[in-house]
């Protein structure tokens, strides 16, 4: 049995609007309660958030943002169809695996969220010297809030010794 149904639409992205961003997003009807699912996503995954009143778990998946509700599941960005058709059949994928192997997973039911960008910021050494490829520490941040960057990407956590504590609360904020 499927977990998810075999159509899917692409719905407008919440940067429609800006040429440089891809513009769409998969949505893919669940085949069942994608609900009990969660649990074992939550102790696999890259989780970026996890509410399991609401149900709802967001992770990262091949750098893509992959939202699982009760009744579909929401991939994105993606820039058209066949794309998407693609991101749905390696997520589904995914999904199937997880499901198939939960006796041999421990599922983890607390809730979890990234530290919001300021917070990661704070601790950021503030050089601002674009090795990571950011502009500035805060655009860092913000990319490594939503996993779109790793720490390990930042230079002078590493490579500095006096930023070594600040390196070593960043990654106990971000484990």
């Amino acid at each position: 049995m499927s977990l998810l149904a075999p159509h899917f639409k692409l719905e407008p992205a919440s940067c429609y609007v800006d040429a440089r961003c891809p513009r769409y997003k998969v949505v893919v009807p669940a085949e069942v309660d994608l609900a009990p699912l969660l649990p074992y996503l939550n102790a696999v995954a890259k989780v970026i958030y996890y509410d399991p009143g609401e149900p709802a778990l967001v992770f990262k998946f091949e750098g893509l943002k992959v939202a699982v509700r009760r009744d579909n599941v929401q991939i994105g960005p993606v820039p058209d169809a066949e794309v998407g058709r693609r991101a749905k059949e390696r997520v589904e994928e995914f999904l199937e695996r997880v499901w198939a192997r939960k006796e041999n997973i421990s599922p983890r039911y607390e809730p979890r969220s990234l530290p919001p960008p300021l917070e990661i910021y704070r601790r950021l050494p503030g050089t601002n010297c674009g090795r990571c490829g950011e502009l500035t520490c805060m655009a860092f941040a913000v990319k490594l809030a939503s996993l779109e960057a790793e720490l390990s990407d930042c230079v002078p956590l590493y490579e500095t010794p006096e930023f070594e504590e600040k390196r070593r609360e960043l990654e106990a904020l971000l484990a």
